[in-house]
């Protein structure tokens, strides 16, 4: 069985590969087609609605699948059909809460009111994706998770740079997100096929009240996480102009993709089987997480040094001289990323044995670094700035991820 195993997670990791560098191509693409056919000040448009959709994306979920992940993953536990209507019933009183709230994203200025129809309309097919996406990871169904991913992330930006390259018609923004939108829904209605069918079952709230209680700190950490992320594109929004975000934009994309690369290929096949072993007390826990700290290593490196080698023939390409005069800023991003893909090691050393107060402090001592760090350098450096202190900030994550996990007690 082991060896099956062992067999099915290197086929599994071949598979999201191939699937996951069709759509980290895709977002090269798009990059490009923005770039080329539009100007980097609209991909600086794009960036803030994509990084407002992803961090609502992220509220609305709540981290409520780190709690049914494990509950699945029990053998002692209610059926799969239970588990998943109760997230549902949980996320629709999420809903009822953070949509009238954004409202106030359109009455500040944050986005245009002329995107607020496709806004909300993505962020609900974004969000019903991405919980599907993480649901399928747990049923180690890995494979259609990359392809609902593709799907989502990839195939709408291969039809809409046939559609530009085909037609002489203006381009925008505006049709960019209606092609985002419609890959958005189409990968919601895949994966619910994928899933389908469940037999009813009773909304069980005391489950959910738990589930609210585990998932806080996950929740927490995320959020602080993605300030981590994408506090630098908003400060330089506010002191900078779309241009700056658009530069910002362009490299963090690129660099990301090596954590993409390395999810892919390591943590979507290997973390379904930590969490599983960890929960079994078993022996072969220490077996499989060392490979995934030895793959998760070779394979940031390796991703790594790809992307600094492909990254002056793609600018070279571009033709763009904005994007060519902040070629650094790539390289302190790409950095950034490597912290955040090894901090992975510790992470799941403390997720998997329920570690999760020292998730929470490893996540505000990053984002309190990161946040610190905007203030004091994007004002002054900008877009350098806000790449010097995305990089400190991930640092600071990696350092006390590290450090909680070899004080933890076993």
């Amino acid at each position: 069985m082991r060896q099956k195993v062992k067999n099915l997670s290197k086929g599994e990791g071949l598979l999201n590969l191939g699937l996951r560098a069709l759509a980290i191509g895709a977002k090269f693409l798009l990059s490009i087609l923005i770039v080329k056919k539009l100007t980097v000040a609209d991909l600086g448009v794009y960036g803030i609605l994509q990084t407002t959709i992803t961090l609502l994306i992220y509220i609305l979920g709540f981290d409520f699948y780190t709690y049914n992940a494990r509950e699945i993953l029990k053998k002692d536990q209610k059926s799969l059909a239970s588990c998943i209507i109760n997230q549902l019933a949980f996320h629709g009183l999420v809903y009822l809460i953070v949509i009238p709230i954004s409202f106030f994203l359109f009455m500040y200025g944050v986005i245009e009111t002329k995107y607020m129809l496709l806004f909300y309309l993505l962020l609900v097919s974004e969000h019903l994706s991405q919980e599907l996406y993480r649901l399928l990871i747990v049923l180690k169904r890995s494979v259609i998770a990359s392809l609902i991913l593709f799907i989502r992330s990839g195939v709408w930006i291969f039809l809409l740079a046939l559609i530009w390259f085909l037609e002489s018609q203006t381009s925008s923004i505006y049709q960019v997100l209606i092609y985002w939108l419609a890959g958005a829904w189409l990968s919601v209605f895949v994966g619910i096929r994928m899933i389908l069918p469940l037999h009813s079952s009773k909304i069980d709230f005391n489950w959910i009240k738990k589930g609210i209680i585990i998932s806080l700190p996950f929740f927490v950490g995320t959020i602080f996480y993605k300030i981590m992320e994408f506090s630098g594109r908003y400060f330089l929004d506010y002191y900078g102009t779309k241009e700056d975000v658009g530069v910002f934009t362009f490299f963090s994309s690129l660099s990301n993709t090596i954590f993409v690369f390395v999810q892919a290929t390591v943590i979507m096949v290997y973390s379904p089987y930590l969490i599983e072993h960890a929960q079994l007390n078993s022996e072969d826990f220490k077996k499989y997480f060392s490979k995934f700290k030895k793959k998760t290593l070779i394979n940031t490196l390796l991703g790594s040094f790809l992307g600094a080698a492909f990254i002056y023939p793609f600018l070279i390409y571009l033709d763009n001289k904005t994007l060519s005069a902040d070629i650094y800023v790539f390289f302190v991003l790409l950095l950034a990323t490597i912290s955040f893909c090894i901090s992975y090691i510790p992470h799941y050393k403390l997720y998997v044995f329920n570690q999760d107060i020292h998730l929470l402090k490893a996540s505000i001592i990053g984002a309190v670094c990161n946040l610190f760090f905007n203030f004091i350098l994007v004002p002054n450096y900008g877009v350098e700035g806000a790449a010097y202190a995305q990089f400190l900030g991930m640092f600071s994550l990696l350092i006390a991820k590290t450090a909680f996990s070899f004080s933890r007690k076993t």
